[in-house]
């Protein structure tokens, strides 16, 4: 290591939708805790890494294997120009760590802890909770130190998602995901007590006892593993004992979930796994319990690799109830795949630096919820058939008829309310959020589908391209809302500028836009263009800096005239014309010319 110059970032220049990414190049000291001192003076020995990363991939193992702590610095510029109170989620920040800031005159501010860094083992305190880390404010430019301690975790580190938003988005971002997981276990909750419940009156329907047990240890397991039950559990002292309840509750689930679908679809060999499945777990409580905390987070991949079997198998119990044609089969194929693609995502983001989105805890007790709400109809229904076989069976006809003719309804009902949510969700992934128009997305797959259907049938089709003129001196002086109501402001008028219904309209990216004229040529296509050209020109956008004239220009390509190939050729022949529209003055149209 050498002593240079500390990595820095421009705050406000890498601002992207309110988030700043430190994702980059850091300082790092490992070994020690370098002093505020001799960062302040630049006197600090380090070297230059790239995070996020685990400190197995960044320090060499001969180092770890003495040294498990160190400093890591990362300057930044312009912070008050981009925020107002600048924070941090410390989320992904393992073992522990303590954080400062060193301003401009070298003075030094402590921000926050995690647990107790140390630098050994024992010594060691882990806090893991959520943690909003807030920076100074109006600060235009200082330096973020942090101290950390990863005796425990051996690919500890600054890890996974790591910027600088504003404090009321974090916090907004924090409590969404608490209610989240709040409507999670309160699912889990219901689910166990009303399995448990028509279990106790029906005991000959053990399914519903085992989808209670397994509703159980998925409810252990988002309990133990959501951070946010250290807020309750805050001690240093409770954070072993969490820890080894989570990993106890990666392979218990997964047995249960076994369990189930044996009872479901029995098979062969089926019971002999589950017996295996329970032979597994005491043992895994044991270890886990009787072994070193440490000892078991290096054993992580094991706990994972039999989690990964008996999901498979689980699964593989669901596929070959298809093939034996079990009736309940169709109603569990796909909650059963999505359960295992989450399984998978999650032992992927386990062992990634840099993707942290864990979601099998969603996807299963989704899963549970709707398998508890089918069991508990067939458990209704067997009660309330119980009760009419005791009338005539005129009486039971008619009611059975009438109820019949109720739940179709119903179904019908609900129906029209999915097709309609369906709508407004397809609606709300293909457009742009800022303008209504269709997003680059949906332009793609429409732009495909229509350059296919033209070549099909030998027909013309045009593609025009424009970009607003000067946006990025607008954006500069009056700023970017007034940027966006720019970006409005021409949707708007290509929305009403006459087009035709089979036209279409959408939001290539930043400032330009893209119109499919389909079954028009050339000569069409340069007429449309300048109406609109000439039409945008006349618009004027008060701000409070001043009146703005919008203008923009147009690059034009057609399928035949242009000879294209493709849709690539095509977009980059619009482009090439908006490109020399651009430099012959902006405010004007310009058609790809012909290749010769």
């Amino acid at each position: 290591m050498s002593s240079q110059t500390i990595p820095t970032i421009d705050v406000q220049k890498e601002l992207i939708d309110g988030k700043t990414s430190l994702a980059g190049q850091w300082a790092l000291s490992w070994g020690e805790w370098t002093p505020l001192a001799d960062i302040a003076a630049s006197k600090a020995n380090f070297k230059v890494v790239l995070l996020p990363n685990f400190v197995s991939s960044i320090v060499d193992e001969k180092t770890l294997n003495t040294h498990r702590f160190g400093t890591y610095t990362l300057k930044l510029n312009n912070l008050s120009d981009a925020f107002q109170k600048p924070v941090i989620r410390m989320r992904n920040v393992n073992d522990a760590w303590q954080a400062w800031w060193i301003d401009e005159s070298g003075q030094s501010q402590f921000l926050g802890e995690s647990g107790k860094i140390a630098k050994n083992y024992k010594a060691q305190e882990v806090s893991f909770k959520t943690h909003i880390l807030q920076l100074p404010q109006n600060v235009h430019s200082g330096t973020l130190v942090v101290y950390l301690s990863a005796h425990l975790y051996k690919r500890g580190g600054m890890y996974g998602e790591f910027d600088v938003q504003e404090f009321e988005s974090a916090n907004k971002f924090l409590l969404s995901d608490l209610a989240s997981r709040s409507v999670l276990i309160a699912i889990g909750l219901l689910v166990v007590f009303q399995n448990i419940l028509f279990y106790i009156f029906r005991p000959k329907e053990r399914v519903l006892l085992l989808l209670g047990i397994l509703a159980f240890s998925t409810l252990l397991r988002a309990t133990a593993s959501a951070e946010y039950v250290y807020y309750f559990f805050g001690n240093p002292a409770m954070y072993g004992f969490l820890l080894k309840l989570e990993y106890i509750t990666i392979v218990w689930p997964p047995v249960a979930a076994v369990h189930f679908f044996s009872c479901l679809f029995p098979t062969k060999r089926s019971s002999q796994v589950v017996k295996i499945g329970y032979i597994i777990v005491p043992i895994v409580i044991m270890y886990t319990v009787l072994a070193p905390l440490k000892q078991v987070l290096e054993h992580l991949l094991y706990y994972q690799v039999i989690l990964v079997i008996f999901t498979l198998y689980a699964l593989w119990l669901i596929i070959n109830s298809m093939i034996v044609k079990s009736y309940r089969s169709r109603t569990m194929i796909i909650s059963g795949l999505f359960l295992f693609l989450g399984v998978v995502n999650d032992v992927i983001a386990a062992q990634s630096s840099s993707y942290n989105l864990f979601i099998a805890e969603y996807t299963l007790f989704l899963f549970l919820f709707a398998q508890t709400q089918f069991h508990s109809l067939r458990f209704v229904s067997a009660l309330d058939t119980a009760e009419h076989l005791t009338n005539n069976l005129q009486h039971e006809v008619a009611e059975k008829t009438k109820e019949l003719s109720i739940r179709n309804l119903e179904l019908e009902d609900k129906a029209d309310y999915l097709k309609i949510q369906h709508d407004q969700i397809k609606e709300l992934s293909e457009t742009d959020h800022l303008t209504g128009l269709y997003n680059r997305q949906t332009f793609d797959s429409h732009l495909d589908l229509k350059f296919y259907q033209a070549v099909q049938k030998a027909e013309k089709l045009a593609l025009v391209m424009l970009d607003i003129d000067n946006f990025k001196k607008i954006n500069d002086s009056y700023g970017h809302q007034v940027g966006d109501e720019c970006l409005k402001t021409v949707a708007e008028f290509l929305r009403q500028s006459n087009l035709r219904k089979d036209d279409f309209v959408a939001r290539y990216g930043g400032e330009e836009m893209v119109i499919v004229l389909t079954n028009t040529d050339i000569k069409g296509a340069e007429e449309i263009s300048q109406r609109i050209c000439d039409g945008l020109s006349q618009i004027e956008l008060h701000a409070d800096e001043g009146t703005i004239v919008l203008t923009a220009s147009f690059g034009i390509a057609e399928l035949i005239y242009n000879q294209v190939e493709n849709t690539t050729q095509l977009l980059k022949l619009a482009d090439d014309a908006l490109y020399q529209a651009k430099s012959l003055g902006k405010n004007q149209v310009v058609t790809a010319e012909v290749s010769s």
